[in-house]
């Protein structure tokens, strides 16, 4: 399995990069309308080589290969029962990088940022330094939107 680990790497490392887009589908059922987002391969060229050792995934699946508006019939359709669950409070780490990538204030700002945060009692930080909408912060976004 080593040799062939060695081999196949050395091959696809020889080999084209893997073509795909990340993609949005639509699908038309009678009055109903169903989205799926996720990678649509279109050339797997070094991936068939490296196959099983690595997958090129988005983490939300493959889609068919498909062209806008060209008409597709399901070979199958289910229906599973679930709930979503709400996402983890974010913590002060995750804040900050959000921040930063959204240009919200600069390195010297960020901190004083969320000071305020608390002190207006926007956010309360839990044990696990986590924060957690109060509901002044709530009103305040729904206010917003």
């Amino acid at each position: 399995k080593i040799y062939t680990l060695v081999v196949k790497h050395y091959l696809a490392c020889c080999s084209r990069d893997a073509v795909g887009r990340e993609t949005e589908l639509t699908l038309k059922l009678a009055s109903e309308e169903f989205v799926a987002k996720g990678l649509m391969i279109l050339e797997k060229n070094w991936l068939e080589i490296y196959h099983p050792w690595e997958r090129w995934s988005t983490g939300q699946g493959e889609l068919p290969r498909a062209l806008v508006g060209s008409r597709i019939t399901p070979t199958s359709l289910t229906m599973n029962e679930g709930q979503t669950t709400p996402p983890q409070p974010i913590s002060e780490v995750e804040l900050i990088a959000l921040m930063d990538k959204n240009g919200i204030g600069t390195d010297a700002t960020i901190a004083q940022h969320i000071t305020t945060i608390c002190e207006r009692h926007y956010a309360e930080k839990d044990h696990n330094q986590r924060f957690h909408p109060t509901k002044l912060g709530i009103a305040l976004v729904e206010g917003y939107n």
